[in-house]
């Protein structure tokens, strides 16, 4: 056991003096989380919606728009409503970057809603504001589906009345849009909640650029092979098992450390917020555990270090792009959705899914970090048997 902590400690020293072993484990997974966080996760919620409304109504439509589901974002905390004098002051705040869409209401805006004929509410948005603007269309398109509704509703009821003066048909309109919704919709807390997309971005490329970084201890006996320095450890008095088990000490040692480095990092620079520390920490070595298992037995497959790393980033980037690491599955077929669960980066992803709820325990990664440990254990036990006979071999 001494011998294999002693190449253990070898390597993980040579390793933190690779300036390119650095790269990999920390820099890159760091730094492609930032980006995406930064250009794909908005706010600490994932929402950053800032509008502008410019009312050349003055109506009572148009107030209720502002006063309802505007003002219902506004209370929600994810988005900021300023009003403006008109369009092109709205627009002057999208090129400034204050807002990032704006929603207009035309003047005659309310005569045309009661006179039946065509309403337009308009919409100005920005290039980059993208979720935003779709969120702005979806509140718009909601409040004009419930004036057509009340507009459906009162047509109908002055048809079967017989009401044909304009003002008992405005009357009518006017109680229908004060009847309360038989249906409403309202925020409760809920168990099944997802990590927010800085802790998403932070997890998925830590997952991603780990499988590189475990690569490095099953390596490193091809590494040693073609430098003849291999041969010196066998004739030496230490055992196969002794050199495979310090290569593997090694190497789990840094995948460790550059998780954890992430997880401080990430949390501290980046706002992610990734749960229980223990619970995480559970996740964090059965992931690492998956990754050194799968990337030994593939590295033994192979032949000569070219061909081990080619093999190891074919595997890295397909079992990422198939376990959600750079995206949404959800939005694909649910056939996708099942196969994931064969990768352990969904396994992971799902497990911070998991400590995400409010009451989260340790036995809620149960089940993902078994899978983790079992996948790593089986495939692990396979590689470095294979490992032992590339040092017998040599």
């Amino acid at each position: 056991m001494r011998a294999a902590l002693v190449i253990a400690a070898k390597d993980f020293r040579q390793r933190l003096r690779d300036r390119s072993a650095i790269i990999v484990a920390v820099i890159a997974p760091f730094g492609l989380a930032a980006i995406f966080g930064i250009l794909l996760g908005g706010t600490e919620d994932g929402l950053d919606l800032r509008y502008a409304f410019a009312d050349l109504d003055g109506s009572s439509i148009s107030s209720a728009l502002r006063d309802g589901p505007l003002a219902g974002l506004e209370e929600a905390g994810v988005a900021t409503i300023t009003e403006v004098d008109g369009r092109d002051a709205a627009e002057a705040a999208i090129e400034a970057g204050d807002v990032g869409a704006a929603l207009i209401v035309p003047a005659g805006y309310a005569s045309a809603v009661q006179s039946a004929e065509t309403a337009d509410l308009e919409i100005i948005g920005s290039t980059q504001a993208g979720l935003a603007t779709d969120v702005l269309r979806a509140v718009a398109t909601s409040f004009t589906a419930e004036l057509d509704g009340i507009r459906i509703a009162t047509g109908t009821a002055a048809s079967v009345m017989g009401v044909s003066d304009p003002a008992a048909v405005g009357e009518l309109g006017a109680r229908a849009a004060q009847t309360t919704s038989p249906l409403t919709v309202r925020a409760v807390d809920s168990e099944l909640q997802q990590v927010v997309p800085t802790t998403f971005y932070a997890a998925s490329m830590a997952i991603f650029f780990l499988f590189f970084t475990a690569q490095f201890g099953v390596l490193s006996l091809l590494t040693e092979r073609r430098q003849g320095t291999l041969p010196r450890l066998v004739a030496a008095p230490i055992s196969p098992s002794a050199i495979v088990l310090g290569k593997a000490i090694g190497s789990f040692a840094l995948g460790i450390v550059a998780m954890a480095v992430l997880v401080v990092a990430s949390t501290m620079l980046l706002g992610a917020r990734w749960g229980d520390p223990f619970s995480v920490a559970i996740l964090v070595l059965a992931a690492v555990t998956a990754a050194m298992g799968i990337t030994a037995l593939i590295t033994t497959l192979a032949r000569t270090e070219e061909q081990a790393g080619g093999w190891n980033s074919i595997v890295a980037v397909t079992l990422a792009i198939l376990g959600g690491a750079f995206f949404d599955l959800s939005q694909g077929p649910e056939i996708l959705t099942q196969v994931s669960f064969l990768t352990p980066h969904a396994w992971f992803l799902e497990g911070l899914d998991r400590l995400a709820a409010p009451s989260a325990v340790l036995a809620d990664i149960a089940l993902p970090a078994a899978a983790l440990f079992g996948m790593g254990l089986v495939t692990g036990a396979v590689g470095l048997v294979r490992a032992r006979g590339l040092v017998v071999s040599r």
